[in-house]
């Protein structure tokens, strides 16, 4: 680390190392026809890794488009100095229209009525771009895309709205991650559908634009189903979405998360260890003190018998985590110091606690586990090993 960044070191840090994330790209691109587009889904914050510098990182790299969830996550990418065309997966509301034409903001469109909404927003000379959601079977947000006839007929009426252009159309796989058998024959079933739909619109005379479909899952295990654009979310930060496909494509994870411990203290058997007693020394203990809590996200649901990283061994956690520091036994590290780094996430030697297993112990997915480290902890950007000045305050 670079003597400009121990004002991080004192408390908790994320490094995102964005050489791996240059890695994953490539890995992705190679196994995507050549001329299919890369979109890159940026929304939460670039799934907590910091959606600015990520975004900048791949929009070097050649990415041709982005997504977010809604129009703040579009301007922050805008301001930031993102100029690639971004799409808002989600709702905006009518009445923001203007602002999306003027900052180039591609909007999805899941019925009729919000069409025309968007259409009656805006004045003489202005169009604002959307893509056309069509739900096959997420059962979310869009679309009917079977079992509704009249759907090509009024998809087939906005593009005929004065004020909007349709330039794509767009599902989201339910379970394309998953490798169970029903859900593999229904990952098919939504894709014809979507077909269907798609040849439906032509005959009506609508161009569907850019047609895309394919998620992490759909790129890792359907990767026929690229079409003219792919949008990987988790395997874009070096995650495979589902255990299963863990290690088909050569993916790298690029967050760390770690802490640094900052206090160290001797004690006897028998005590009781942060709030609730819930923890109490089986035998002469060393207990450090490490600045990072629930508060930053290191869930209050990993207290007792969760483990950290220190010097390349393991060691728990004691204690109830708090909101702002967590206790760990560092009785068997006799090496540790005030200061060492304690590694959450990541690699510690030949030791390497995933942002997977502690999903696991949460029974969660490691997606909000990454989404769930607090805006407060420092992103810090890494290029050839060293810190990148330019990116270093962008959070």
């Amino acid at each position: 680390m670079e003597a400009g960044t121990l004002q991080y070191q004192k408390k908790t840090w994320v490094e995102v190392n964005l050489d791996l994330l240059a890695h994953n790209y490539q890995v992705i691109r190679q196994a995507i026809p050549e001329t299919t587009r890369f979109l890159g889904v940026v929304k939460a914050d670039a799934y907590g890794h910091g959606a600015v510098p990520v975004s900048l990182c791949l929009q070097e790299l050649g990415t041709e488009f982005f997504a977010v969830s809604n129009l703040d996550e579009a301007i922050q990418l805008r301001r930031g100095g993102v100029e690639r065309p971004i799409l808002i997966l989600g709702y905006t509301p009518p009445e923001f229209a203007i602002e999306m034409t003027l900052l180039g903001i591609t909007q999805e469109v899941h019925d009729l009525e919000y069409a025309k909404a968007l259409s009656r927003s805006l004045p003489v000379g202005q169009t604002l771009e959307v893509h056309i959601k069509l739900d096959t079977g997420m059962s979310r947000l869009g679309f009917f895309a079977y079992e509704r006839p009249e759907t090509a007929q009024e998809i087939a009426q906005i593009a005929a709205l004065p004020h909007l252009r349709l330039t794509g159309c767009l599902q989201h796989f339910a379970a394309a991650d998953s490798r169970d058998p029903e859900d593999q024959a229904f990952t098919r079933e939504q894709f014809a559908r979507f077909q269907t739909m798609l040849t439906e619109l032509r005959q009506l005379g609508v161009d569907p634009g850019l047609c895309h479909c394919a998620n992490s899952g759909a790129l890792i295990d359907y990767p026929e189903y690229a079409m003219d654009m792919v949008r990987p979310g988790i395997a874009t930060y070096g995650l495979a979405p589902a255990p299963e496909l863990d290690g088909v494509l050569d993916l790298k994870p690029i967050l760390s998360w770690k802490a640094s411990i900052g206090q160290i203290r001797d004690f006897p058997a028998g005590v009781s260890i942060s709030y609730a007693r819930t923890f109490t020394t089986a035998r002469p203990s060393r207990i450090a003190v490490l600045s990072v809590g629930y508060g930053d996200g290191l869930s209050r649901a990993l207290s007792n018998g969760h483990e950290l990283l220190l010097h390349g061994r393991r060691v728990p956690i004691v204690g109830r985590i708090c909101m702002d520091m967590c206790m760990i036994d560092v009785t068997d590290v006799p090496q540790a110091a005030v200061g060492d780094e304690v590694t959450l996430i990541g690699r510690d030697g030949e030791e390497c606690i995933t942002a997977e297993a502690v999903a696991s112990k949460l029974g969660t997915i490691s997606y909000e586990v990454l989404c769930g480290i607090s805006k407060r902890v420092p992103r810090l950007y890494l290029r050839d090993g060293q810190v990148s000045d330019e990116l270093r305050y962008i959070v």
